[in-house]
């Protein structure tokens, strides 16, 4: 009951990251949305492989598996953003450093 439950929120924070990438207005602000299903949602399933898997082993397979999306989420994540900039600007690195954020949007 508790895996189930533990899988259906894996699913709901995998759809509010889909709905965020969706929604977002540009590609920078679609990023943060991506971290959801590979650090919430991977979290969440090794905790109920966990608790409902009687063989240890296959949780230990899905942690592993876990542990490498959250890793490659950043490498990937930072590949992404740069390729963004090279494609916006032309050239890495930048020439000038990108303008402050405007007082509203630093909170």
């Amino acid at each position: 009951m508790i895996a189930a439950a533990l899988l259906a929120i894996a699913v709901a924070a995998a759809l509010i990251g889909a709905l965020g990438v969706w929604l977002m207005r540009d590609a920078y602000q679609k990023l943060h949305y991506i971290t959801l299903p590979c650090s919430v949602s991977s979290g969440l399933m090794v905790l109920a492989v966990l608790l409902h898997e009687p063989r240890k082993a296959a949780a230990g397979k899905v942690a592993i598996a876990a542990l490498v999306l959250f890793a490659m989420n950043a490498v990937v994540t930072q590949a992404t953003a740069r390729a963004i900039w090279v494609r916006s600007e032309g050239r890495w690195p930048p020439r000038h450093p990108p303008p402050p954020a405007p007082p509203e949007a630093r909170g």
